[in-house]
């Protein structure tokens, strides 16, 4: 099968990969369509740790890594397997480790995986990881009916969190940054309350959710939040907790992962097929994997929200020589 691997900064190549061997309680799915996750591809390209821009990550990285929002069809189950069976429609809704899903197929555990109903395209569903993660972070804040809640960031994060909280009843959500095209990218598709980040002067908010990480869009929510502040984003740099918010009880936590359930897949569908949250507008650019390095720069210019690949069509459409050329005019940015 074919594959992309990022083999150092800046640097990939297309290459040819041997087809996952399934183990007990595994699944190989077909990927039809696989997206960008930013922070991760950005980080990875550019010779930087996700979690500590110190280091710089181990190349060459793992076969189709850091690909991991996916949607595909099961096409063979191996044993003890009895959630699913060969025709399936899934979507991956955590990392795969060793590998990654910038393949034409991956194998999954079964608990890694949620099945499609036909009413969700593959587009609505190739981001169902970060909506879970985003759910998730978003349930720390308790119950949102009611409330009034500041997402901070407008990234594909952000833009799934502010309609979450909305609809999950809260009774005024405002989204915040500092991109004034990413707010006028969210206000044109008419998913809420959005401004710039200096524009809430003294707006307060019962809570808070931060889906940027950097400290100093903590520090302007924890400002403009009364009682709870999850920090989503993968935090850089030091927070000031000051004394009025101790006297205040405002809680700050960071996000906290957990496994999901039936439970959790249930509400992920609910959101999407019931309450009509958009996840199609997360995926704005289609690329070529040989124009994987100009779809990164797409996300750092912050010209793309999320830019996607079809693996069944994308790699049969580069021949091997083309791959390699492709690979060999993106070693550096």
């Amino acid at each position: 099968m074919k594959a992309l691997q990022i083999i150092g900064a800046g640097q990939f190549r297309i290459v040819d990969a041997d087809m996952p061997d399934l183990q007990d309680h595994q699944v190989l799915v077909e990927i039809q369509m696989v997206s960008t996750c930013p922070r991760w591809d950005i980080n990875m390209m550019a010779g930087r740790d996700m979690f500590n821009y110190a280091k710089a990550p181990e190349y060459p990285l793992p076969i189709g890594f850091p690909g991991h929002e996916m949607a595909g069809v099961v096409k063979a189950v191996g044993p003890g397997v009895y959630r699913f069976a060969v025709g399936d429609r899934v979507a991956a809704l955590e990392h795969i480790v060793p590998k990654g899903a910038y393949a034409e197929y991956a194998a999954y555990r079964e608990e890694e995986l949620i099945k499609l109903p036909d009413s969700i395209t593959f587009k609505q569903a190739v981001s169902f990881e970060l909506l879970k993660c985003v759910a998730i972070g978003i349930m720390q804040l308790g119950d949102l009916k009611g409330k009034s809640v500041l997402i901070s960031g407008l990234g594909p994060a952000g833009i799934l969190a502010v309609q979450v909280a909305r609809l999950w009843g809260a009774s005024h959500v405002v989204g915040i940054d500092v991109s004034e095209s990413r707010i006028q990218y969210v206000r044109n598709l008419g998913l809420g309350t959005v401004m710039h980040a200096n524009e809430l002067q003294d707006l307060r908010f019962e809570l808070g959710y931060d889906c940027v990480g950097a400290a100093s869009s903590v520090q302007n929510v924890l400002a403009h939040v009364n009682e709870h502040v999850v920090i989503f984003g993968v935090l850089h740099g030091d927070i000031t907790y000051p004394e009025a918010l101790w006297a205040r009880g405002t809680k700050l936590e960071s996000y906290k992962y957990r496994p999901v359930g039936p439970r959790d897949h249930q509400l992920l569908i609910d959101l999407v097929v019931n309450k009509g949250l958009n996840t199609e507008c997360l995926q704005t650019h289609h690329a070529s994997f040989a124009d994987y390095g100009q779809a990164i720069e797409l996300l750092k210019r912050q010209e793309a929200i999320k830019a996607f690949f079809f693996p069944q069509a994308d790699f049969q459409s580069l021949g091997d020589h083309l791959g390699q050329s492709a690979a060999e005019s993106n070693t550096s940015e």
